[in-house]
């Protein structure tokens, strides 16, 4: 059967617009979904598809980025190729790659860096050494040559038809070269687009660089690349204590010479093999006593703290809201308004929650309950509710 068919098109479809409904391409592409979805399967299977207009925009947390985002029906393409390829993929990848995954992500990455740590000072007892790496300008640097002869290399050993492999390739092409900056329009602040580093940016990346932030297949080809990676410090360096979230990647060690050779031999491989560099000011060799800031946390031997920068955000979300007016003329906020607020909340309470900072929150959520009469905390200031007011 064909990888176009209306089957697999309606349940890609379905998982686009799991977060995607209310969007105004969601809702215009649903409107005649039947007729639109036959027509995509139609330009798919006949070969004509071509990729639409994305929208350019610029974001600040959690630090300056140019996001590229796909139409609602290119969104389905993306989903139809992932679908796919992405169960292989994970048959390949290693264990500890954390991001863009199921049943990954940040705070399983920082858990597994605390059961290294724990491991490796041989339960905090030595002092040892990490070497903390990160790729500069990582997703806009990816040659895309490069990245189809791996998709290509994975696709042709699956034991699948001549059909199937030759639609995924088509698909999977056609998705890494096209080029969004040939076809877009621009929205939100204009000068923070402007302002992006040329190294972040897709309108700088050069012929056949660099896949655009935003796009759900490049969640995939991002890990997919990096695999090579992945395999070459397992596999030929052993390195035993190891792992990584998207380009920020971490080895543990007690002999400080070995991780120096390693850092040197990573480098080498990274430059010939995947033509792309260290952010040399991100890269470093510390003891442990220094800690290791990753991904939002600072992780020391027995104990870890948030990041000073999500404490900072923490208490200017919290602020803001304890200032919003509690009652309007007798009359409580829009409940809307109310759950947005708290799920912001939440939002580091849940984050924090995995650091040792109790105190922490403590202090912040007591300030905020004492203007915001609608709102308690529960789970040991672990969550933020709404009560009921009379």
């Amino acid at each position: 059967m064909s990888i176009f068919s209306l089957e697999n098109l309606y349940k890609a479809y379905l998982d686009c617009r799991e977060n995607k409904r209310k969007t105004a391409n969601a809702l215009k592409f649903e409107y005649n979904l039947e007729e639109n979805l036959l027509k995509l399967q139609k330009e798919l299977a006949n070969g004509t598809y071509q990729p639409g207009r994305s929208i350019c925009f610029a974001v600040l947390e959690p630090t300056p980025r140019e996001i590229f985002a796909a139409d609602f029906r290119d969104r389905i393409v993306h989903h139809l190729l992932v679908r796919e390829i992405n169960d292989i993929g994970e048959k390949n990848f290693i264990f500890d790659s954390y991001a863009c995954r199921k049943e990954k992500g940040t705070h399983k990455a920082v858990e597994k860096l605390k059961t290294f740590i724990k491991k490796v000072s041989q339960n905090h007892r030595k002092d040892f050494f990490y070497a903390q790496l990160d790729i500069s300008g990582f997703f806009m640097s990816i040659d895309k040559n490069i990245l189809y002869e791996i998709l290509e290399k994975m696709v042709l050993k699956q034991k699948k038809s001549a059909k199937w492999k030759s639609e995924v390739l088509q698909l999977g092409k056609g998705i890494i070269f096209f080029d969004p900056t040939k076809n877009y329009i621009v929205k939100g602040d204009q000068e923070l687009l402007a302002s992006i580093p040329p190294r972040k940016s897709l309108f700088y990346a050069g012929e056949n660089k660099g896949l655009p932030i935003g796009n759900y297949s490049s969640q995939f080809f991002g890990n997919l690349y990096l695999n090579e990676l992945d395999q070459f410090v397992k596999r030929t360096l052993k390195a035993k204590y190891f792992l990584r979230y998207v380009d920020d990647f971490i080895l543990l060690n007690q002999d400080k010479n070995e991780l120096e050779q390693q850092k040197h031999t990573i480098r080498l491989f990274l430059k010939e093999e995947l033509c792309l560099n260290f952010s040399e000011k991100k890269c470093h060799i510390e003891s442990i006593e220094k800690g290791i800031d990753f991904l939002g946390y600072f992780v020391k031997m027995g104990y870890t703290l948030a990041r000073r920068r999500v404490v900072k955000s923490f208490k200017q979300k919290k602020n803001i809201i304890k200032k919003t007016t509690l009652l309007n003329g007798g009359k409580q906020q829009n409940k809307k308004n109310l759950q947005r607020e708290i799920s912001v909340i939440n939002s580091y309470c849940g984050h924090t929650n995995r650091a040792n900072s109790y105190n922490l929150r403590k202090i912040l959520l007591d300030d905020l309950l004492e203007a915001r009469l609608e709102f308690c905390v529960t789970g040991n200031y672990g969550k933020v509710g709404l009560v009921k007011l009379d």
